[in-house]
């Protein structure tokens, strides 16, 4: 479909109102194996998505052309206003991402639905979940018991966890989260393919130079931090393949990180990762790191809730009431993050969300991943919070 190109909209001054705004709407997007997993957590109400607003009726005299009859003399002290800001009128462009579809919910326990993939007449991926049974599940409701809720489902009413250990451990307050599962086991402590610590340059990445391609990280972003220690233990992932809609130029997805490796252990080679590794035409690498191009892990950016004090960054007092009601008290974690990265439309890409141990396979970390959606606009992977 058409749309009108959001940079004009945001363009209209708020006195304009409808004149300006009538054009300026905007569509949800959209995407779509079957691993059963236990499901558990309250159950969340629903809120319905796009909620329409309603419209009032104005009532008046109207102007000369308008339909109806004035009864008084009519006057026009000024000129009438005439909006034009210059922009060719042309400024459209295609976009078929098609409509983010909802299907998770009390009951439901398959993972890609959880998270907006595999939905009734949205896109199927080819999905494969590598790792302890133990370390995904299902949650349905909010996170934790503070109020408001900094953890509730992006999309539906349940979002999917994956852990270094056992995955339900996460919902038990104060619980201390230290599981050995083993995990994924591959090339003795190495990443599986395609994922690689390997920067592809020192200077560039592949936004900046398309030709590297294939060659590595394009993020440049893991091996520092991979670096730090020595070797992953407790690897878990979930990896699926899936082909971009016609029309469609990116895609964006939810996730938020905690770790029992704080305070401890923070600033260590105990440096704790999550990966989320894109292989497309554009880009072979992570797509989720900080606005200082870290990726997401103990020591680097994004962690905003720190529920003990440190020698670092964060003295006494310092806590974090966000994490009241989860195994995270008196550790750390992020806000929900969103990645949003560009694909070519009619490609098939790979998408792995990976979290493992950095240098032992003792204390946990754990990822909350929701709200997988196609985007119309493409562009380098960003992460921001929200």
């Amino acid at each position: 479909m058409k749309g009108t190109d959001p940079w004009f909209c945001a363009m209209i001054p708020r006195g304009i109102g409808a004149l300006g705004l009538a054009a300026c709407g905007g569509a949800k997007q959209d995407a779509g194996d079957d691993i059963g997993v236990p499901t558990s957590g309250p159950a969340a109400e629903s809120s319905s998505d796009g909620d329409a607003a309603g419209s009032e009726d104005v009532t008046g005299e109207t102007s000369p052309g308008g339909g109806s009859s004035s009864t008084g003399p009519e006057e026009y002290p000024d000129p009438p206003v005439v909006f034009d800001v210059g922009i060719p009128d042309a400024m459209t462009y295609d976009c078929g991402a098609p409509n983010h579809v909802v299907c998770d919910g009390e009951g439901e326990d398959d993972p890609w639905r959880t998270i907006g993939l595999n939905c009734p007449n949205g896109p199927e991926v080819d999905g494969v979940y590598n790792g302890d049974p133990q370390s995904l599940m299902v949650h349905v409701g909010d996170l934790g018991t503070h109020v408001p809720a900094p953890f509730p489902p992006r999309e539906g009413d349940a979002f999917l966890i994956l852990s270094s250990g056992i995955a339900n451990e996460l919902t038990m307050p104060g619980f201390f989260a230290a599981a050995d599962v083993n995990g994924f086991v591959d090339n003795g402590g190495n990443l599986p393919p395609p994922l690689t610590t390997v920067a592809v340059s020192a200077t560039e990445d592949c936004n900046d130079n398309p030709g590297l391609v294939g060659d590595g990280d394009c993020s440049n972003t893991i091996e520092a931090q991979w670096m730090q220690g020595s070797g992953a233990f407790d690897y878990n992932e979930l990896r699926f393949e899936v082909e971009v809609p016609v029309e469609t130029f990116g895609f964006s997805y939810d996730f938020a990180m905690f770790s029992t490796e704080y305070p401890d252990f923070y600033q260590t080679v105990f440096n704790d990762m999550y990966v989320a590794w894109l292989e497309s035409e554009n880009w072979t690498g992570n797509i989720s790191f900080d606005e200082l191009g870290n990726p997401i892990s103990l020591n680097a950016g994004f962690l905003d809730y720190k529920d003990a004090p440190n020698q670092f960054d964060c003295p006494a007092p310092c806590d974090a009431p966000e994490l009241d009601g989860t195994a995270m008290e008196g550790h750390a974690g992020t806000k929900w993050l969103t990645t949003t990265a560009g694909v070519v439309p009619g490609e098939t890409i790979e998408v792995v969300f990976a979290i493992f141990d950095l240098s032992d396979p003792v204390l946990d970390t754990v990822v909350l991943l929701d709200n997988f959606q196609w985007a119309c606009e493409g562009g380098p992977p960003t992460t921001i919070p929200g």
